[in-house]
């Protein structure tokens, strides 16, 4: 009973959580707000695919005779190993800072931003922030305006011009956010040039 209460995560979930986290070892950096929820389904579905090809890769090595290499020991110490592989690499890619915190030894830097790794530049921190705050800001009024097209479409009389002052205001916001951004942009373009 403990073997299988083992067997099942070891299966179904940390080869293909491990394998995400060397993929994507920053925190954040498949979504901003929902990226553990994609860590975790991303690591189920990885578990199976990884599975699935070990089964292949353990059948096609099988000598021609007897049942082969696909038994049951083989694919544990497979999954276990890939596993552990999978850990290390996404260790040493700094995917698990908080190793750090049960011994300074264990403690890996977190990977560099990726404006760092395209060329080095030296991105002001302030610049970076404002792009990303402007960034939010513009995805937010782009939901409004769609929601209230929506809305437009489903309501009449005075609840259908409401909404159309609605999208209009928003319309607005986001022509400032766009301006803000451009003017940005030219001024880091400026200093990089």
């Amino acid at each position: 009973m403990a073997l299988e209460l083992l067997a099942f995560p070891l299966v179904l979930f940390l080869p293909g959580y491990t394998l995400v986290n060397v993929l994507f070892p920053r925190k954040g950096e498949l979504d901003r707000e929902y990226d553990v929820l994609y860590r975790i389904t991303l690591g189920i579905v990885m578990s199976i695919v990884v599975l699935v090809l070990l089964g292949f890769l353990l059948n096609a090595a099988s000598p021609p005779t007897g049942m082969g290499y696909f038994t049951a020991g083989n694919l544990w110490f497979s999954l276990s190993a890939l596993t552990l592989a999978f850990f290390v690499v996404g260790w040493w890619r700094g995917a698990y800072p908080i190793l750090g915190r049960i011994h300074p030894a264990l403690g890996r830097p977190m990977p560099r931003e990726a404006a760092s790794i395209l060329g080095d530049l030296d991105v002001d921190r302030r610049t970076l922030v404002k792009f990303q705050e402007l960034a939010g800001e513009r995805e937010r009024l782009r939901r409004e305006v769609r929601d209230a097209d929506r809305r437009i479409t489903l309501h009449t009389g005075s609840m259908r011009t409401h909404y159309e002052e609605k999208r209009k205001e928003a319309q607005e916001q986001l022509r400032a956010v766009d301006a803000a951004i451009a003017k940005l942009e030219e001024a880091r373009a400026e200093e990089l040039y």
